[in-house]
């Protein structure tokens, strides 16, 4: 239904499709219309749909793309503290175009390939950074809302993704324990393969010192590590944790978990 809607918006803006008070119908040229080509499909839609668009409008549903597909309210609501407009207002008249709809307390585009395609528009350079201050401004809003906090952590590696993360010590902390943070929650709700990934993306930020200057945070990952792969089977993971819980615990009990 979006893409029908919007081609036949295309046409009318087009002017190749129009209303004739006349003849009391409406009326186009066949050899026109086909000469409409949609090879570029929903992308050329969503660019021509763009031009007519707000600029806040285009900027709110570019923020929510990085989210996925849908997107509760409460964490739209979360989005606002950083944004200069009303995203929640943004939304609706994105909704009002067919971009978005609205069941209840969640967004979520008409088609995955909306939301992907979106996304695609904004530039690659700009992606990185639009997460990390997504993931920033959520985790500030998280509080004790595990799902949100969940839902930052995922931007925030996002960010860290590929090259590193290019971040301050005080940064790459605060991501480490976030990660900390969304295992143990995943852990909790025996989501141990999601679980997994929070402990890597955790164990990837820390530094080559990180022994000796963040032992507690390290032993603590490197116990999650491999309590969680023993969980999915994992052995050769679960094997290379333990070796490196013991070749660096500085107490006997530390080194009695790892044994056991």
């Amino acid at each position: 239904p979006f893409f029908i809607a919007q081609f036949l918006r295309t046409l009318i803006q087009n002017r190749m499709l129009h209303f004739s008070v006349k003849s009391r119908r409406w009326e186009w040229d066949c050899d026109v219309v086909d000469m409409q080509m949609i090879s570029d499909g929903v992308a050329k839609l969503l660019t021509t749909t763009f031009s007519h668009l707000p600029a806040k409008v285009i900027q709110a549903v570019k923020i929510v793309s990085c989210l996925g597909s849908q997107l509760e309210e409460s964490a739209v609501d979360a989005l606002n503290y950083f944004l200069p407009f009303d995203i929640h207002a943004q939304l609706q008249l994105a909704v009002g175009e067919g971009i978005i709809e609205k069941a209840g307390p969640v967004y979520q585009f008409t088609h995955d390939i909306v939301q992907q395609t979106i996304y695609e528009l904004i530039p690659t350079h700009e992606r990185k950074i639009l997460h990390k201050k997504i993931g920033n401004n959520l985790l500030v809003s998280a509080g004790n809302n595990n799902l949100l906090h969940l839902l930052a952590t995922d931007q925030i590696n996002i960010f860290c993704k590929g090259r590193g993360c290019n971040s301050s010590d005080v940064e790459r902390l605060q991501f480490i324990e976030s990660n900390v943070k969304a295992a143990k929650f995943a852990m909790a709700s025996s989501s141990f393969i999601q679980a997994q990934s929070y402990i890597d993306a955790g164990l990837h930020l820390l530094d080559g010192q990180h022994w000796k200057s963040r032992y507690d945070l390290s032993l603590d990952l490197f116990e999650m590590s491999a309590s969680v792969s023993c969980i999915n089977g994992d052995v050769s993971k679960m094997s290379t944790s333990l070796d490196e819980i013991l070749s660096h615990c500085r107490t006997f009990d530390d080194s009695l978990k790892a044994s056991s």
